[in-house]
């Protein structure tokens, strides 16, 4: 998770979203989930929401196609209803990240997270919190963490997979800035950018290049050329 910069609402928001809802919660004050599915306005802004937070996930830190954007509350609907409708409680994420992330409270947030205080552990592409972090807010963002399932095989094989395309020239930093910022901010904070590669044990044979968790070089580069 890097610090993600809060952005003023659309122009429309009021009408398209705040408004209805408003009207919803005011003869439904503690609307169950199947109510909020039938009045979920914030789908209207959607688009909105992918545009002005650059199509990257506020969790993850990485570049999600518009067919897997969802609108996450940061703060459940079904804890307060009264933010269901409120432009500052919506987070840009994917349905599979909205899942996992639930009706859990307590994690850290987007808007108030600082760089360094998730720390991607190198080689092994792990999260761990800033050891500098006091107590409590160590424990935040390692809740926050094991939540957000942020340390799952399938999330460590993608870290190690995108750091071995660039490691393998198949993408640029600029790349890795722009569909990466997770992974780009914390070589540079951690002055890897040039040398990751010292950390990373590649078994060369004549065909390609195998990286040490099982993922082949170049699956995240094609998937971002093809799509």
């Amino acid at each position: 998770m890097i610090p993600v910069a809060r952005q003023e609402e659309p122009e429309d928001f009021n009408e398209k979203v705040r408004v209805p809802g408003q009207k919803f919660l005011r003869n439904n004050s503690h609307p169950n989930s199947k109510q909020f599915q039938h009045r979920n306005y914030w789908t209207h802004i959607r688009e909105d929401l992918y545009r002005l937070y650059q199509n990257i996930c506020a969790y993850t830190g990485e570049w999600i196609p518009v067919t897997s954007v969802s609108v996450d509350h940061f703060i459940p609907k079904s804890i307060e209803p009264q933010s269901a409708y409120e432009w500052d409680n919506y987070r840009l994420t994917t349905d599979k990240m909205n899942n996992v992330k639930g009706n859990n409270t307590g994690l850290i947030d987007p808007f108030e997270v600082k760089t360094g205080w998730f720390v991607l552990d190198v080689p092994s592409c792990y999260i761990k919190p800033w050891t500098a972090l006091s107590g409590d807010s160590k424990k935040k963002v390692q809740y926050t963490i094991e939540i957000l399932k942020l340390n799952s095989n399938e999330r460590t094989n993608k870290r190690h997979g995108i750091i071995q395309d660039y490691i393998s020239n198949n993408i640029t930093f600029d790349f890795l800035r722009r569909r990466y910022p997770y992974i780009a901010c914390e070589l540079e904070r951690q002055s890897l950018r040039e040398n990751i590669g010292d950390y990373f044990k590649l078994t060369i044979s004549s065909s390609q290049i195998k990286p040490l968790a099982n993922i082949r070089p170049g699956v995240y580069a094609t998937r971002m050329k093809n799509g």
